[in-house]
């Protein structure tokens, strides 16, 4: 019984062995490092940003180009320019690893969904965080395809991620530019409003009529002064009854008349709030809305010169750090340590085998 047990685990040993090295196909890798850099901005993340676990914007998009590097729709690019279809069912590959059109085995038929899964067991990425490189690496029976298929991919990244960043930016434009009417119209009811209130009131700025007037009113109590000091002192020597005392007097009355009627109109004539430089707070009131609509509307202005910028600029790149590769030996399979693998796995079914067996003979006895 042991005999047998341990021929058997020498025939899977052999039978496995010479696979790997007679039968399986030799395939090579193509490795290239590449660098996402986004020069719209500044790089690398705030002692804040760190603090909390967020991501930088480097960070998420070479995760999300890693996401696209696998999807269906980058395969189907390279598909497209090298056949992988045909590749993984022809005979280049050997019966463990081809595909096949007809298969009673599901993980062997070739369903666009096996076919996927092969392109991405080819593939191999890996984003390094502190160096913010992304590795990429292809597997192929040809080391001149691969070589070219990772050039190609890192080539349709470097066009996808500006496309990403592009139709972006151009939804964003889409939002602006209405945005920029509607705050058009606001500035541009805000000045009409202004203008109404100018015409009604026969002003500019009611802040210039309140200077000129209280100019005016200085003026006016200055006068008074003057003719009330010159009055008193032609009354000593003077007929308070001649015509000249008489148009002093009406002079003084005439100009505390006008003083009255000046500190009236700065007083406002209405009731309550229209009291007190009441034209001065409204015209104030109208012209804020005026300069906030502008600052708004000069603001929404600036974003959409921005963002028209960002829709025809490339501002994001992936710089090869290093080129693809091409391998000069097969990197796959490692036979010595498939094989050296393979036989610790079998050493340790076959012991574990056998002390079962042993423990089960030690019970019947």
């Amino acid at each position: 019984m042991k005999i047998a047990i341990k021929l058997f685990f020498i025939a899977i040993f052999l039978a496995i062995a010479s696979y790997t090295v007679y039968v399986e196909t030799e395939r090579y890798e193509s490795v290239s490092i590449t660098l996402l850099k986004d020069l719209s901005e500044k790089q690398g993340m705030s002692l804040g940003a760190m603090l909390l676990g967020k991501s930088s914007s480097t960070m998420q998009d070479s995760k999300v180009l890693e996401l696209y590097i696998r999807s269906a729709e980058m395969f189907n690019y390279i598909d497209a320019k090298f056949d992988l279809k045909s590749h993984y069912i022809s005979e280049d590959l050997d019966p463990c690893q081809r595909l096949y059109k007809n298969s009673m085995l599901p993980i062997y038929l070739a369903s666009n969904k096996n076919i996927l899964q092969k392109y991405n067991n080819n593939l191999f990425v890996i984003y390094d965080q502190p160096s913010g490189t992304l590795s990429l690496s292809f597997v192929h029976t040809d080391p001149k395809i691969a070589k070219k298929i990772l050039q190609s991919i890192i080539n349709r990244a470097d066009e996808i991620i500006n496309k990403f960043a592009k139709e972006n930016a151009q939804v964003a434009l889409h939002f602006i530019e209405k945005q920029k009417k509607e705050n058009k119209s606001l500035f541009t009811a805000s000045i009409k409003k202004l203008i109404e209130y100018q015409n009604k009131h026969n002003t500019i700025d009611p802040n210039l009529d309140v200077v000129r007037k209280n100019n005016l009113l200085s003026s006016l109590e200055v006068d008074l002064v003057k003719h009330e000091v010159e009055y008193k002192s032609k009354a000593k020597t003077y007929n308070l009854n001649g015509a000249e005392m008489k148009m002093l007097k009406e002079v003084i009355a005439t100009t505390k008349r006008s003083i009255k009627r000046v500190e009236a109109q700065l007083a406002g004539s209405g009731k309550g709030s229209n009291k007190l430089n009441a034209n001065v707070f409204d015209f104030e009131l109208l012209k804020s809305d005026m300069e906030f609509s502008k600052e708004i509307y000069k603001q929404t202005l600036i974003n959409q010169e921005e963002l028209k910028v960002e829709v025809r600029q490339n501002a994001k790149h992936l710089i090869i750090v290093s080129r693809p590769t091409l391998a000069d030996s097969y990197t796959y399979p490692n036979k010595i340590w498939d094989i050296f693998t393979i036989s610790i796995v079998i050493f340790f079914l076959y012991s574990i085998i056998m002390t079962i067996l042993t423990i089960i003979r030690d019970h019947k006895d």
